[in-house]
C-alpha cells in the first residue's frame, strides 16, 4: 500500500486527457485494464476475447474469457487463465449492479472474481462516477470522463481505482491502481464490434495486449 499516494497522483494528473468504458478488462470482467468498474452488461449483452500478458518475472499469462448479461443488472462470465510457469485455471466471475449509472450520479456494483476459489477468490464493491459531459481539447474532444473507486480483498488487496475517457469519439484511454501497481491502456476499434487493447502493467514494467468482440453481432 506504500505506492498508493503515488498512484493516486498519477491518476489525477492524467484525468484530464483520460473515461467511460463498459467493455471487458484484459482479465475478463467488465472494467478498465484489470480492475472492475460499476458498469454491468445488460440482459443478453455479451462479450468475449483473448489477452496476452507478458510479465517481467516470467509469470506470463494467456487469458480467454466470455461474459454475458443474464439479468438487467447481473453479469456472469468465465476466464481461462493459462500461466506459462504453471497450470491453467478456469475462473467463474459475477457482478451485480445495485445502482444504475445516470449522468452526473454515482453507480454502484458488487461482485466476485474466481467464485469457486481456483486461484484467489476476490470479493469487491466499486463505485463509478461520470465527471462531466466532456472537455474540448486542442486536437479533438475528451468525452465521458469517469472516476472509479473500489475496495476488495484477494487480488485487489484493499483500495483500487482508476480514471477513463474517450478521445475524439474513438479511442478509449484509462489508468488504474490495482491495489499494488499502476496500469495504463488504450483501446480502439479494429472492426465492427471488435476492439484491440495495448497496455503497460505493473508500474510500466510489463506489457499486455488483447482483442475483444462484443454484442450486438
Amino acid at each position: 500500500m506504500r505506492r498508493l499516494p503515488i498512484a493516486i497522483a498519477v491518476m489525477v494528473l492524467i484525468a484530464a486527457p483520460v473515461g467511460a468504458w463498459a467493455g471487458p478488462s484484459l482479465v475478463g470482467p467488465s472494467g478498465l485494464v484489470t480492475i472492475p468498474t460499476a458498469e454491468v452488461l445488460g440482459m443478453t449483452e455479451w462479450n468475449a476475447g483473448i489477452s496476452e500478458l507478458w510479465i517481467e518475472d516470467g509469470e506470463n499469462v494467456s487469458v480467454v474469457y466470455a461474459n454475458v448479461g443474464l439479468m438487467p443488472r447481473m453479469e456472469v462470465g468465465a476466464s481461462r487463465e493459462d500461466f506459462e510457469a504453471g497450470e491453467a485455471e478456469t475462473l467463474v466471475n459475477a457482478k451485480l449492479g445495485l445502482i444504475r449509472n445516470v449522468p452526473g450520479e454515482v453507480s454502484l456494483a458488487v461482485g466476485m472474481v474466481d467464485v469457486t476459489d481456483q486461484v484467489d477468490r476476490t470479493a469487491y464493491a466499486v463505485l463509478s462516477h461520470t465527471l462531466g459531459a466532456g472537455l474540448m481539447m486542442r486536437r479533438g474532444k475528451v468525452t465521458s470522463p469517469q472516476l472509479h473507486v473500489g475496495i476488495g480483498g484477494g487480488r485487489f488487496d484493499g483500495l483500487f481505482g482508476g480514471v477513463s475517457a474517450t478521445l475524439d469519439g474513438r479511442m478509449q484511454v484509462m489508468a488504474e491502481y490495482d491495489g499494488d501497481d499502476v496500469n495504463l491502456a488504450a483501446i480502439w476499434p479494429v472492426a465492427m464490434n471488435l476492439t484491440g487493447t495495448v497496455a503497460v502493467l505493473n508500474g510500466l514494467d510489463d506489457l499486455g495486449v488483447g482483442l475483444a468482440l462484443s454484442s450486438p453481432w
